[in-house]
């Protein structure tokens, strides 16, 4: 009979957490508790030793039994999940939290608990933060100059759209005016001739 070990990264925040607070109590099973204690245990080898050969060869001295490959994957989830003094990868534990309130949310639908889905909803809402107002890029204006050109009387007037904002709105319908301008069936005639 097989059975599916999810991975640590798939695990319940809050499981990791008293995991690590509470090692004896871990609900985890024992492979996870034991990568737990080895990716602690490298985040303060990383703190120190900043380089990466480094750290998996003293990890490798301590622990023995692993291959190269799993001190390399340990490497990469002490640089993932542990605040570390060279590194912290929000991104990764942001996604991890928002993903885990996801799994709550649905949960607590699923059981009919209005009360919990409500705040998993609130608690979504805190994790991801207002939006952020989207600023005109101002290299993208720099690289591209759009320009509206108006051809009145045989003059040529060229409008810079990066300066569009400036004018009022009564400028604004005298420039679209300018753009659009009627035509008799005299002039149809003619340029159709032509």
């Amino acid at each position: 009979m097989s059975y599916h070990i999810t991975s640590l990264e798939d695990q319940n925040w809050q499981t990791v957490k008293r995991a690590i607070l509470d090692p004896e109590t871990s609900q985890l099973p024992e492979e996870q508790t034991a990568m737990i204690c080895r990716i602690i245990s490298l985040a303060r080898l990383i703190d120190r030793h900043p380089q990466g050969k480094t750290a998996i060869s003293l990890h490798m001295n301590k622990y023995p039994d692993i291959s190269r490959r799993t001190a390399t994957r340990d490497l990469q989830c002490a640089r993932d999940l542990n605040v570390t003094q060279q590194s912290f990868n929000y991104d990764f534990w942001h996604n991890w939290l928002v993903n885990d309130i996801i799994d709550q949310i649905q949960a607590a639908k699923a059981r009919g608990d209005l009360r919990n889905w409500s705040s998993g909803h609130a608690n979504l809402i805190r994790a991801i933060g207002e939006k952020i107002p989207e600023e005109k890029d101002p290299k993208l204006v720099e690289k591209h100059t759009f320009l509206i050109q108006l051809n009145q009387h045989s003059k040529t007037i060229n409008i810079d759209m990066k300066d569009i904002d400036t004018y009022s709105p009564a400028e604004l319908k005298a420039i679209s005016d300018g753009i659009y301008t009627e035509i008799s069936e005299e002039d149809t005639a003619e340029i159709f001739k032509t």
